[in-house]
């Protein structure tokens, strides 16, 4: 009798679990090691095409492994019976499980296999299938067979903006605003607009406004519980919990960047615990975690989360979570004196640096050189947009046409004929009158982008100039190729102005200059041997006209250029100093530095650089001199 129940107790556990197994909407990750019925293809393709359209992630993320062999066997089975049937319903899952795990080498492959078959690929799939196939061009640096599928996907009205190719090229500026002017904005409560929170918090990021960043992250954990309350049949606690864990880690980030570590530790904790179903932000989370205790000098812990992100990335495309990994190495090392190994990393960080920058170099000029199609889609998406307020206002000034007419004929049907001619000249000069507003307006709007087209066209000459300049070994070449690319830069800044801003035809003289010097600073730091001190003093009230400021721009840039090159070798501290003053119609532009140089010698060895000077300065009606004062003083007067 004892025996007897015992067995029965057993046959309900094995029940039970049984039934588990079988449960096919089980959260288990060992559940296809339990339920072999998953090993049947047309079994396993369907479970997939229902819960897919619930939960993706079930699939894709917990349980993974196993997954992965059970559909690389369906794959390699429908091949060797050349079903084409067959292959399709193996290839979309095997495709998306190897693409959440950010295994393009191995996805890549099977989304260009169903591209190729767009017909018998089941509708719903499809807009799947090109985002990732996009996605994965992008991770393996392929711009140039990114931007057609980008296209396809705008041209079938799955998406509208061109901001996620911009940003990868490193166009920052141009995805914010591609992404605020034609990315839809998801309404309160709507699932979609947390990855809208994420993905402007992003471009933020890239921009390193990191307080703006850290606001919007903040404002994306608040409306998870927003979320939670509308959706609360839809989406599964696990979901909305990674929710919250994924942009409180975003906040700590942005709060490590801004030198704020007090709470970021326990901020990137919860992230990571909320990250299970996601390895790849688990990934990029727990590099930032060690980072944070590399700073709080916790060795044990840093070390710990970095070798586990490590056995995590194998296998992985993610090239700016790599070099994040390679720096934390680096500092490791450093911190711990084992100088060998932080070379290691530090040798290979600038080489894996150098890679990813030379990728980014060659999309953009990929992208820029393409930029007249890019402009063609944003001209038609604005001119769409112009077209819907320009009718509206049309139709409210017909209709205000209309009963002003009515009243005038009402007024003037007992009233003379020369009355009602005068009426209807007045409504004709008021109609042109309105015409000449629309059309200046219209004329503002081209102009200012022929602004940026010029700037953008320039920016390919300097980007491939930058080419040209990390392959050219002679130093030569490489110093005649930088003040090309400063030439190039001088102009651009000019039309980068005038698009900005309002006005069409004059520039700010002060934020001109300083940015111009600024970037010069900048082209020449590594070959300083001390950090140049640069004193501006220059009215801010004065303006110039476009052609006017160009010129001058290319003289300060040449009188620049010469200093960081020549002046500042042997000066312990250097220091430049720029004062721009306007007296009456004149002004007064001096340039002075602290350099060995001298005057005589100047104008007796003088370089194409004096003599652009020279010839810049009759150009523009300049009266141009040279110095002697504690180095060298230039002096720059001409009239408005």
């Amino acid at each position: 009798m004892h025996i007897s129940s015992l067995f029965k107790a057993l046959l309900l556990i094995t029940l039970l679990l049984s039934f588990q197994s079988w449960a096919d909407d089980s959260y288990n990750p060992v559940k296809f090691k339990r339920d072999l019925r998953f090993q049947d293809p047309q079994f396993m393709w369907t479970t997939w095409d229902r819960v897919f359209k619930e939960d993706g992630g079930f699939f894709s993320n917990a349980n993974v492994g196993d997954l992965e062999r059970i559909l690389e066997a369906h794959w390699a089975d429908a091949r060797k019976k050349n079903n084409l049937d067959l292959m399709i319903k193996a290839a979309i899952p095997l495709a998306m499980v190897y693409h959440n795990q950010a295994k393009f080498t191995h996805g890549l492959p099977f989304f260009e296999f169903l591209f190729e078959h767009e017909k018998q690929v089941p509708a719903y799939y499809w807009r799947h299938v090109l985002i990732k196939l996009e996605e994965e061009y992008r991770g393996k640096n392929e711009i140039e067979k990114a931007i057609p599928i980008r296209r396809l996907r705008i041209k079938l009205g799955f998406i509208k903006t061109f901001w996620e190719i911009y940003r990868e090229c490193g166009l920052f500026e141009d995805a914010l605003r591609d992404f605020i002017q034609f990315q839809p904005v998801p309404a309160r409560g709507d699932y979609r607009r947390l990855f809208y929170l994420q993905r402007l918090g992003w471009l933020y990021t890239d921009l390193k406004n990191f307080k703006k960043a850290r606001n919007i992250y903040s404002q994306g954990y608040r409306e998870v519980a927003e979320v939670r309350a509308a959706s609360k049949a839809t989406y599964l606690p696990r979901e909305l919990r990674y929710w919250e864990g994924l942009f409180k880690g975003l906040m700590a980030e942005c709060d490590m960047e801004l030198g704020n570590y007090t709470h970021a530790i326990p901020m990137l904790r919860f992230d990571i615990q909320s990250s299970l179903d996601n390895p790849d932000n688990q990934i990029g989370k727990e590099i930032s975690l060690a980072r944070a205790y590399l700073r709080r000098k916790s060795w044990e812990s840093a070390k710990y989360y970095m070798d586990h992100a490590r056995i995590l990335m194998a296998q992985k495309v993610i090239p700016a979570v790599k070099l994040m990994m390679l720096d934390a190495y680096a500092d490791y090392y450093a911190a711990q004196q084992q100088y060998d190994s932080a070379y290691f990393y530090n040798k290979a960080l600038h080489a894996y640096r150098d890679t990813v920058n030379a990728h980014i170099n060659r999309n953009k000029s990929i992208l820029l050189l393409g930029q007249l199609e890019l402009a063609k889609h944003r001209e038609e998406s604005l001119k769409n947009k112009h077209q819907v307020e320009v009718y509206s206002e049309s139709s409210k000034l017909q209709e205000f046409k209309i009963k002003l007419l009515s009243l005038i004929l009402g007024a003037i049907i007992f009233g003379s004929i020369l009355l009602y001619v005068n009426f209807r000249q007045k409504g004709l000069l008021n109609q042109n009158r309105i015409q000449l507003d629309l059309e200046h307006e219209r004329n503002a709007v081209l102009l200012k982008e022929l602004h940026h087209r010029v700037k953008n066209n320039l920016q390919v000459i300097y980007s491939l100039l930058n080419l040209q300049k990390r392959r050219t070994k002679n130093i030569e070449s490489v110093d005649l190729i930088t003040a090309l690319q400063n030439r190039i830069q001088t102009i651009a800044l000019v039309h980068n102005n005038l698009f900005q801003s309002d006005e069409m035809e004059f520039v700010q003289l002060d934020s001109y200059v300083r940015t111009l010097v600024e970037h010069l600073q900048q082209m020449y730091a590594q070959e300083e041997v001390n950090p140049v001190q640069i004193y501006f003093d220059i009215q801010d009230s004065i303006k110039l006209r476009f052609e006017r400021i160009g010129t001058l721009g290319l003289i300060i840039n040449e009188i620049v250029s010469n200093a960081f090159k020549y002046a500042f070798v042997e000066a312990e501290q250097g220091i430049l100093r720029i004062e721009i003053d306007q007296e009456g119609s004149q002004i007064r532009v001096i340039i002075e530095d602290n350099g060995p140089g001298l005057v005589d010698e100047i104008n007796r060895n003088s370089n194409l650089g004096m003599r652009l000077i020279r010839i810049l300065s009759e150009q523009m009606g300049a009266t141009y001199t040279l110095h002697q004062s504690q180095g060298i003083k230039h002096l720059i007067t001409f009239n408005v």
